[in-house]
């Protein structure tokens, strides 16, 4: 179990989804897929800056493709789910619910599914274990206190695989507990001796990696670099069955990045490891690919698929852009470990992973910690900083492996920022609504009120205007008091007041190119409740300020939950697109979100009935306002840009504030009202905003009614008119359907004809995935410095529209 032939009680076999083509249509189908994706992977561009090669057999993916013919699956035979999949529920092609788990003995057939279909799609299958392990020591000293062995092991086919490792034990009366981790980290080892267990440092690691070759004696399996050091970790707990200074039922595995993520399989694939703790893992092992794309500025899938293409199976890259069609998603991987003990240990501001999205594997992988009565098993540990480990931290993991192995008694280290519950604020908030005394409103023509009446005048449309926008504000939910100081008008002035938060010298903010001056603007001195942000512009040439009133772009970052507006050398901040153009640049972190993670934490504790959304806005708008103060920006040319979450936020403010000059929303919406259940399992149109993030959680009150939500995104267009707005929707943003995106500007743009400015809303829907160049950039080292494979096109478009506009 599981056979290689598809099983009636196992829909999503992969036989059945990714068969040869039954037919010729289906091979046609197919084939189209593979012809769409090829230019959005770029396979060209993986020879810059990659793993030197794909595996033993191919040098690169499309090697790899050419040789074996692989196609893309038949997507429509997978369910499309917005969310993490529920480990616990067996789908079937079309995401309905086929059954639940719940009992010990289902969790473990499903169990064995996962592996096969985790083997599959991400990490390439493994060879069975070999039973001819044969150990030879190779050198043996004695250290203060212990002893250490260099052991070489051999196996496999005419035992030609190897693998060395050191083998640390302490001296008294074993058996000792053991750790192991990988050749780069023997200090760690170092430290796991000093507190009593016997240590293993074992050759499958960049630093040596004596697993490289594996594959070449294992034709017939194509388990990918990851996998293969895996694997050798097990041939690792072979041998330390042997030993009797070792407590085979005590052996516990850790590393960190790359490293942490072959912690993570070995122990998914193993249950003789009884403990593991991923260290920073990131991409493929803690973070889903769902959550893992261009617009969270984190590892991005995408990138991993590319970047590191020997790391994971090259089928992965097939869904690329199609995240939500994964049948298996890394917190399957989490899931497979349980009832055994596992510690996520990730950084709040890594560069490389949301700690949003470890929160969401961490909770989607508990439920079947539950089911086996192991919930105290599994454990989120947070550290403050990047993806650098410290001593500490190192500490931190052994704490929780002696209170794994009764070694101890440690408090839980789980602290969650984001566990927003919907029922939870629900019950909280005390949100009293009928939402069938909301009238069913289509996506019809924004002119046309609810009487039927339709607005012929922008005298009309004018005085139609207000209860729109009341609309939109109740969806915020109740704003609290506010009342603030005015801006100051000079950058001497706005700088004055405190020193930048700390954390944002921990993100590292991106340092200004060439020709740019960077200016902290002081939480004192700016608009609004206490938030700063950096505003960057061109230098003028006798001074370090404008010598001219500037126009200006306020940058709404997307759901960048570790960075915020972003760090420097990512590609992320859009400060070059901005300066080049004659453009002053103003970017801040937004609640909850890099340098604020601590700030957005207790928010529903503290406002149950206002919504983080209507704070994002509020602090939109007072950007707006920070910026009209200042003598040096032209208050009648300030434009928001904004990118996923950051268009939405931008939207949204623009609708209230006429003093916004202009929007570009990159991936920022869909329409709410021509979703439906399908849709919203599918793209969590609403359910994204309502209850996986938690940001506008009045909304949820018509997930299941949609039709009866009281706006939508025509009329917060139609709100802009007739201002210069520009919306790009790509055709592989699943959380913003393309054909809606269009519908909803086509309904609006009667307003703009109304106006007679039909040309001040532009749409471009191009044949591409959810990106704002975030991962061209990276590859190539910023902005401006990639080879010709990459471009900044994207980006370049975005700007370019809004130079004219100004």
């Amino acid at each position: 179990m599981p056979a290689d032939t598809p099983q009636d009680d196992y829909p999503l076999h992969p036989e059945r989804i990714h068969g040869p083509p039954s037919s010729a249509e289906e091979r046609e189908h197919r084939q189209a897929y593979l012809e769409e994706l090829r230019p959005l992977l770029a396979p060209v561009a993986d020879e810059y800056g990659s793993d030197p090669r794909l595996s033993h057999r191919d040098d690169s993916w499309l090697a790899w493709q050419e040789r074996t013919g692989e196609l893309p699956p038949g997507f429509e035979r997978l369910p499309a789910i917005a969310e993490l999949p529920d480990p616990l529920v067996q789908y079937g092609p079309d995401a309905e619910r086929r059954a639940e788990i719940t009992t010990r003995e289902e969790w473990e057939q499903q169990r064995d599914r996962y592996k096969h279909q985790l083997e599959y799609w991400l990490y390439g299958r493994m060879p069975p274990a070999p039973d001819n392990v044969r150990a030879s020591e190779l050198d043996t000293r004695s250290v203060e206190g212990a002893t250490i062995r260099d052991v070489r092991l051999a196996f496999g086919p005419n035992h030609d695989l190897t693998l060395d490792l050191e083998f640390m034990v302490p001296d008294g009366t074993g058996p000792f507990p053991v750790f192991m981790t990988q050749w780069n980290h023997r200090k760690w080892a170092l430290l796991a001796l000093q507190r009593g267990y016997a240590a293993v440092v074992y050759a499958a690691a960049d630093a040596r990696d004596d697993a490289a070759d594996y594959g070449e004696s294992y034709p017939d399996y194509d388990f990918q670099l990851l996998a293969r050091r895996a694997w050798a970790a097990h041939r690792v707990v072979d041998y330390l069955e042997t030993v009797p200074e070792a407590d085979d039922d005590q052996i516990a595995i850790t590393g960190a990045s790359r490293n942490g993520k072959q912690s993570l399989i070995a122990a998914a694939f193993d249950e003789r490891i009884a403990a593991v703790a991923p260290c920073s893992a990131g991409s493929g092992a803690v973070v889903a690919a769902r959550f893992d794309r261009d617009d969270c500025y984190a590892g991005d899938m995408s990138v991993h698929a590319r970047l590191r293409r020997s790391w994971f199976h090259p089928r992965w890259r097939f869904f690329v852009g199609r995240e939500n069609r994964l049948p298996v998603d890394a917190n399957h991987l989490v899931s497979l470990v349980a009832p055994r003990a596992c510690l996520l240990h990730t950084a709040l501001n890594e560069r490389t992973t949301s700690a949003w999205a470890v929160a969401q594997l961490y909770r989607s992988a508990n439920s079947v910690y539950d089911l086996l009565e192991a919930d105290d098993r599994l454990a989120l540990q947070y550290r403050q900083g990047r993806h650098a480990r410290t001593t500490r931290d190192v500490h931190q993991i052994l704490d929780f492996f002696d209170d794994a192995f009764g070694r101890g008694e440690y408090d839980d280290p789980t602290q969650l920022y984001h566990d927003f519950s919907f029922e939870e604020w629900r019950r909280t908030a005390g949100e009293d609504v009928d939402v069938d005394g909301f009238p069913e409103r289509g996506l019809e023509d924004p002119l046309i009120d609810d009487d039927g009446t339709r607005a012929e005048t922008i005298e009309e449309w004018t005085d139609r205007k207000p209860t729109l926008r009341d609309r939109l504000r109740w969806s915020f939910g109740e704003r609290p008091p506010r009342a603030s100081n005015p801006p100051a008008s000079s950058l001497e002035e706005a700088g004055r007041g405190g020193k930048p938060d700390y954390l944002a010298d921990v993100i590292g903010r991106p340092d200004p190119p060439d020709g740019v001056e960077k200016r902290w603007l002081s939480p004192s001195r700016t608009y609004g409740e206490r938030v700063e942000g950096d505003l960057y512009y061109p230098q003028s040439a006798d001074s370090d300020r404008p010598n001219e009133q500037l126009p200006a772009i306020v940058w709404l970052h997307p759901y960048a939950y570790n960075t915020g507006y972003g760090a420097g050398g990512r590609g992320q901040v859009p400060i070059e697109g901005s300066t080049d153009r004659g453009f002053a640049l103003y970017a801040y972190d937004q609640l909850g979100f890099g340098t604020r993670i601590e700030e957005g934490k207790h928010f529903y504790e503290r406002h149950p009935n206002w919504s983080k959304m209507g704070k994002l806005v509020d602090d939109a708008l007072a950007a707006v306002e920070t910026l009209s103060g200042l003598e040096c920006i032209d208050s009648d040319r300030i434009f928001v840009l904004g990118y996923a979450l950051g268009a939405t936020v931008g939207l949204y403010a623009a609708a209230l504030d006429e003093r916004i000059a202009g929007v570009a929303s990159v991936g920022g919406f869909a329409p709410f009202r021509t979703s439906d259940s399908e849709a919203e399992r599918a793209n969590a149109v609403i359910g994204r905003l309502s209850h996986m993030h938690g940001l506008q959680p009045r909304l949820g009150l018509f997930r299941d009614d949609p039709e009866r939500v009281p706006f939508d995104f025509h009329e917060v267009l139609g709100l802009i008119a007739p201002r210069p707005t520009l919306a790009v929707a790509p055709s592989l943003d699943w959380t913003h359907p393309q054909a809606d995106v269009l519908r909803c500007v086509s309904e609006a743009r009667s307003v703009y004809d109304l106006y007679g400015v039909p040309e001040a809303l532009e749409v471009r829907a191009p044949d591409d995935l959810l990106s704002f160049d975030y991962h061209e950039a990276r590859l190539g080292g910023g902005p401006g410095k990639s080879p010709g494979a990459f471009s900044t096109d994207r980006r370049d478009a975005v700007f370019d529209w809004i130079a004219d506009q100004a």
